[in-house]
């Protein structure tokens, strides 16, 4: 008995289904090579040791604030002390500030950093625009060195010279 040879014919659907599992199959290729390529080549961690790779704990500032929120802290009474980090004599007014906390009897003190992003429309271009007194945070413009003594929300003192801080922290 001879076997017949049976031709087998596809429909056209049939072989559409075939060459769009063939595509299918070959993006899938292709995206995890480039893949597997950019974690090898790029990032360069595929054949890395997982225990190398080290994480930093980060950290919020309690003791900063910004203009908006400095008027709104937890406590009853504190202090906000406003200047620049880049200032040449942020060090000296850091010394100043330290030596404020060491003290048994003290405010809590907020530093509000004129650098910040979010505190530049409140520094003063020019010496002259420094606000003298503090009226309302729309006009507020803060110069080298200002602090500020809060109290239930409002604004007790507002002093700008680093004599007349000293005096105040008798320091």
């Amino acid at each position: 008995m001879k076997k017949e040879k049976r031709n087998k014919y596809a429909t056209e659907e049939q072989m559409e289904i075939k060459r769009f599992v063939f595509v299918l199959l070959g993006l899938l290729l292709i995206i995890v090579g480039i893949y597997f390529f950019t974690r090898a080549f790029v990032t360069k961690d595929l054949f890395k040791n997982n225990n190398e790779i080290s994480y930093v704990e980060g950290k919020i500032n309690y003791d900063a604030v910004v203009v908006g929120t400095m008027l709104n802290r937890p406590y009853k009474e504190y202090y906000v002390i406003a200047y620049s980090n880049e200032n040449n004599n942020s060090s000296y007014y850091n010394t100043v500030v330290s030596k404020y906390t060491q003290k048994t009897k003290k405010e809590k003190i907020y530093y509000l950093d004129l650098d910040n992003l979010l505190n530049q429309r409140y520094v003063a271009k020019e010496k002259e625009e420094v606000s003298k007194t503090f009226t309302d945070r729309k006009n507020l413009k803060l110069g080298d060195i200002t602090l500020l003594k809060v109290k239930n929300g409002k604004v007790e003192k507002y002093i700008t010279t680093i004599e007349e801080i000293k005096k105040e922290f008798d320091v």
